[in-house]
């Protein structure tokens, strides 16, 4: 399966803050992240296609907050595409409760995931991508990231099971806080939250969904939109 676009098609973004970015203190609510640069790159790209962009990340969330917010945020709004990227937050309590949340243990989180798509594809949602969990504090603390390096295995597995799109942003991002290290790919020592890390999310989610001609460069066979 792949996640080719078609015209009209209503576009469903959902996750953490990575994913938030802001939305719900921005006019269109879409934030100023990642969600909100693939929608100005598909404006530009195909403005005769009239895609519908909705952003439902919150920041904080884990795959528990996810799954208590699922039905509204997601099943009701019906998607042709779903975009799913949840579970730094998972891990990152494992430094300690953050409003009440604790660390999510791996087979809560699998079992977890497995119900949003289980219901996912229950409510006729086909397309689905599925993208990994950032690394954390620049790929600094091994604990961290390698509880993520098991998640991301886990998500790479789901895609293939539930015939989805699987999204290496982890992979990509290790990769290049190594090659290009002095560039500022986080903002917060966490995740994406910088205008470079959340231009590197998107290369990677078109290279991923095989969109490469969107606006895009070649670097070493990497397409790089601008």
């Amino acid at each position: 399966m792949d996640a080719t676009l078609h015209d009209g098609d209503l576009i469903l973004f959902q996750g953490d803050s990575i994913t938030d970015a802001g939305r719900r203190d921005s006019p269109d609510g879409l934030g100023t992240g990642y969600v909100s640069i693939i929608t100005g790159v598909l404006a530009a790209k195909y403005p005769d296609r009239n895609y519908r962009i909705i952003n439902r990340g919150i920041g904080g969330d884990r795959t528990v907050e996810l799954l208590e917010r699922w039905k509204t945020d997601c099943l009701d709004i019906r998607p042709d595409v779903l975009s799913v990227m949840i579970g730094v937050n998972d891990v990152w309590r494992l430094r300690g409760k953050w409003s009440g949340q604790k660390f999510v243990p791996f087979a809560e989180y699998k079992d977890n995931y497995i119900r949003l798509l289980d219901q996912a594809v229950a409510a006729g949602i086909t397309r689905i991508v599925l993208v990994s969990p950032p690394a954390i504090e620049d790929n600094k603390d091994e604990v961290l990231n390698r509880h993520l390096d098991e998640r991301s295995a886990l998500i790479q597995e789901l895609a293939v099971t539930y015939k989805g799109v699987y999204v290496p942003v982890r992979e990509t991002q290790k990769r290049m806080l190594v090659e290009y290290p002095a560039v500022k790919w986080t903002s917060c020592g966490k995740d994406f939250c910088s205008c470079c890390g959340s231009l590197l999310l998107l290369a990677t989610a078109v290279i991923g969904c095989g969109t490469r001609e969107v606006l895009g460069i070649q670097r070493q066979g990497v397409t790089f939109p601008l």
